[in-house]
């Protein structure tokens, strides 16, 4: 993809220590297709005054939006995009103004979104990091990641960062309206967002190096309402993680056991037919009914429905199969090395772990989803 035009949005909030030395060096550095556009929320410290004045350096490249009060990190950013795709701006980068974003990583961006919807300046994969902060910060943000991680099912390793790169196309995809973030959350939720809506996501590492100036914005409660709000991002969004994914392969795997049993009772018990054929033919029936709603509901991805193949029936037909010879292991072990007072236990435990089997065999090979994240 040719880049054309870059918008960059730089939030603020009494960043009168920073602004007027990060300003100039930023254009030092991006090439003239890039512009800056400030999006401040009246800060008391004169912020936005000091963009006017720089402005006139920087003629058509500098913009100030300046909003009558403090309204937040999320509702800033999104005002900054919709202000760049009205001007047709191919490409979006957010970035912090207190110089934890450092501007040296631009052209490493600039140059991986020609072959990605989302570039993520990402300080937990390899050579990433943080100076600056002590341990127990960052302990808590790498935490925060992880559980963002487990919560979403999302493999971006840096999902709370704010050093992101956007192209026209992946904010179109996200739909903006449909943000329901205000604060740090925003930032995990777009990144979600894009993530399921099938986007191609790179992250590079990044050294986040923590402010000298100014105080931060980010505080525990901030932090603590971020955590709370990926549950309604997950809701939101429609997504489903592995417990839900599980709970909804039980009840097809449910289903299933009755289609089979019904199917034998009329073919075998009424109709006279040979049990060994007829159970065959459950176990086939039951598998390709379980197949299909598995792919329709249990593991769908909602933004990017893939079609029923038989590859995967045939993956998942497998994978049945390598369930249904643990099962049988797990039950004769238990049968011949346990004193039970009924031989169900031993098949009850033996269902329970070839259905976590074949849930994983499903969850990781048949019905994986096509890798559209590069850390």
């Amino acid at each position: 993809m040719k880049i054309k035009s870059v918008l960059i949005i730089v939030p603020t909030y009494n960043e009168i220590e920073n602004i007027t030395f990060f300003i100039p060096k930023l254009f030092n550095i991006i090439p003239d297709y890039v512009n800056i556009l400030v999006v401040d929320d009246n800060s008391p410290d004169g912020t936005g005054k000091i963009v006017e004045e720089l402005s006139l350096n920087y003629p058509n490249r500098l913009f100030l939006n300046k909003r009558v009060s403090k309204q937040g990190l999320a509702s800033a950013y999104i005002d900054g995009f919709k202000w760049g795709l009205s001007r047709n701006y191919d490409i979006f980068l957010e970035m912090d103004a207190d110089f934890s974003h450092n501007p040296k990583y631009i052209p490493v961006m600039l140059e991986k979104i020609k072959d990605h919807d989302v570039v993520i300046g990402s300080r937990n994969i390899k050579g990433g990091g943080v100076e600056g902060w002590p341990m127990l910060r960052n302990m808590v943000s790498k935490g925060g990641s992880l559980y963002s991680r487990f919560v979403l099912s999302c493999p971006i390793k840096d999902l709370t960062g704010g050093f992101n790169m956007w192209t026209k196309n992946a904010l179109e995809k996200i739909v903006l309206d449909g943000i329901i973030s205000k604060g740090y959350s925003f930032q995990i939720e777009m990144k979600f967002k894009a993530y399921n809506a099938g986007c191609s996501i790179f992250e590079i590492p990044i050294i986040f190096i923590d402010r000298k100036h100014g105080n931060s914005k980010m505080s525990k409660k901030i932090f603590l309402e971020a955590l709370i709000n990926i549950w309604k991002i997950k809701k939101n969004t429609g997504a489903d993680n592995a417990i839900d994914q599980f709970i909804k392969f039980s009840i097809t795997g449910g289903l299933g056991t009755i289609t089979n049993l019904l199917i034998f009772f009329l073919c075998a018990d009424l109709a006279g037919l040979h049990e060994i054929p007829v159970s065959i033919g459950c176990f086939l029936i039951a598998v390709t009914q379980n197949y299909i709603i598995n792919h329709k509901w249990s593991f769908r991805n909602k933004q990017n429905v893939e079609p029923l193949s038989i590859k995967k029936w045939l993956l998942f037909t497998c994978g049945s199969l390598i369930g249904l010879a643990i099962n049988i292991a797990v039950m004769r072990f238990m049968i011949l090395n346990f004193d039970l007072p009924w031989k169900f236990i031993a098949q009850a435990c033996g269902i329970a772990t070839g259905m976590i089997v074949n849930f994983i065999v499903s969850k990781f090979f048949t019905f994986r989803r096509k890798k559209n994240v590069v850390n």
